[in-house]
């Protein structure tokens, strides 16, 4: 029975960042100063948490305010931007947790973000390396920025420093973005989805013991454990499971797009095709932003923007001009709301000059595609990961709104199913691929592994569940 693809996919890591020192970037072209004027257009209903108010049945979530107004917060704004142009860029990996520990007797396998993993127990006795490479740390090499740092700033909390000196100050600043009283509501069809006593799908944290975040590195034998910390035995027999273990992070997680009252619907128990059996169903109300509705003006600031990155950050933000692509911000983007794209009202600039600044003046703005031949023109060329900018189109792809995306189900073949060791074993020495009690893979005998016990466990492999879900064709082709 065909699946629904993932709510979220990943734009891979390049084998190393794009670099430049702040010298290379200050010959890129005339430099740019002055203020584009904004707006967001909701395109899906946008929420952004403020108060929280619960209750028996289910939670009410506010959104945000500032001064008696609804707002959208210059920090959502400059993260949302930043964490496209990281991923379009090959840039630094500037927000990420730095560890995930193993719990004592707990399942998974630890590791840290930029650093080898040495257990603390011998319950994990696995040295995991870097899930991601520390080329793509901040400030991992020295005297060199990466593409979004020299417009956004950065911390280089890398060098031992003096405070002063580990920061670099931003060249773009945003105001926060108001939204009018009368284009927020709440709606009876604006939920998500939520498990009432425990955090629902979207807060899991990446585990290293399965190859849904991690690219496929080997499977263990691995003993599952009582809540005393012995050994579980059924029938006299110890309870041995097969477990997935990766090594680095797939890449950058981005949302799909999809229709979130749609969506919700089937996270609901009457659909019945969500089955809720530990904690009651608790359905979070959330107080949005409307479709189509438009926030107040607000005013992105620029202090000596080169032109090749100044031309860059309009494709960044005016893709509705250049490309099918869309922006996501806020909160359940999983379920398809924050869905947004900015409109350019009016640009007042300046280029730099000797002696006294020029007057600001109106600027017209012509957006430029994302093409061979534009982004060579602009001086682009360099300065983009294709390969990128291709998985970015495809997850970001706008419209097609009849697709829709779905976490795995609690369930057999899905993600309940434990896969017994013995079964794991059977199964793949069937299709004639050798078993130790821990053996190493390779891509290729990843694949083949995951094709194998498809009809045991679907999640095993995310790129695999992925391609076999409905609509994959359409996402494939999509094209920036």
């Amino acid at each position: 029975m065909p699946h629904y693809p993932n709510p979220f996919d990943f734009v891979p890591f390049p084998s190393a960042p794009i670099l430049r020192t702040e010298e290379q970037f200050d010959y890129l072209g005339e430099k740019f100063s002055g203020y584009l004027e904004l707006e967001i257009k909701a395109l899906t209903p946008v929420h952004i948490v403020g108060q929280v108010e619960g209750g028996a049945d289910e939670n009410k979530s506010f959104f945000l305010q500032q001064d008696g107004l609804p707002c959208i917060p210059a920090s959502s704004i400059r993260g949302c931007l930043r964490a496209f142009t990281e991923a379009l860029t090959a840039g630094w990996v500037s927000r990420a947790n730095t560890e995930y520990p193993k719990k004592y007797h707990g399942r998974h396998v630890g590791f840290k973000t930029f650093e080898n993993y040495v257990p603390e127990r011998k319950s994990q006795s696995r040295i995991s390396p870097p899930a991601i490479d520390t080329a793509f740390k901040p400030g991992e090499i020295s005297d060199c920025l990466d593409v979004a740092s020299y417009p956004f700033g950065a911390v280089n909390e890398a060098k031992q420093l003096d405070k002063e000196e580990q920061s670099r100050k931003s060249k773009v600043w945003l105001e926060d973005a108001y939204i009018p009283l009368e284009a927020t509501t709440f709606d009876q069809d604006w939920w998500a989805p939520d498990i009432g006593g425990e955090a629902f799908m979207g807060g899991g944290k990446p585990s290293a013991s399965n190859w849904w975040y991690f690219e496929p590195a080997e499977v263990w034998k691995r003993n599952l454990y009582d809540k005393d910390g012995s050994p579980l035995v059924r029938s006299g027999r110890r309870q041995e499971v097969a477990e997935f273990i990766g090594d680095h992070l797939r890449g950058r997680k981005f949302y799909y797009h999809q229709d979130p009252v749609a969506c919700v619907k089937k996270y609901h128990p009457d659909n019945r095709y969500w089955a809720y059996s530990k904690n009651p169903f608790h359905p979070v109300r959330l107080e949005c932003m409307r479709q189509d509705a438009l926030t107040q003006p607000f005013r992105l600031y620029l202090d000596g923007i080169p032109r090749s990155l100044f031309l860059l950050l309009l494709r960044v933000l005016h893709l509705q001009s250049t490309a099918t692509m869309r922006h996501k911000i806020g909160y359940a983007k999983a379920y398809g709301y924050g869905s947004i794209e900015f409109v350019l009202r009016s640009a007042k600039l300046r280029t730099a000059s000797p002696g006294l600044p020029k007057p600001l003046k109106v600027w017209k703005i012509v957006a430029g595609s994302w093409s061979e031949e534009a982004l060579a023109h602009s001086g682009l060329t360099d300065l983009i990961d294709q390969t990128a900018l291709v998985w970015l189109a495809r997850i970001l792809g706008w419209p097609d709104r009849d697709l829709l995306f779905f976490y795995p189900r609690y369930q057999v073949q899905e993600f309940q199913q434990a896969i017994r060791y013995d079964q794991f074993k059977r199964e793949i020495e069937g299709r004639g691929i050798s078993v130790s009690d821990k053996m190493v893979v390779n891509p290729k005998s990843a694949r083949d592994i995951a094709e194998t016990i498809w009809n045991v466990k679907r999640p095993i492999d995310f790129r695999l569940y992925q391609e076999r879900s409905m609509g994959w064709n359409i996402i494939e082709r999509r094209n920036p």
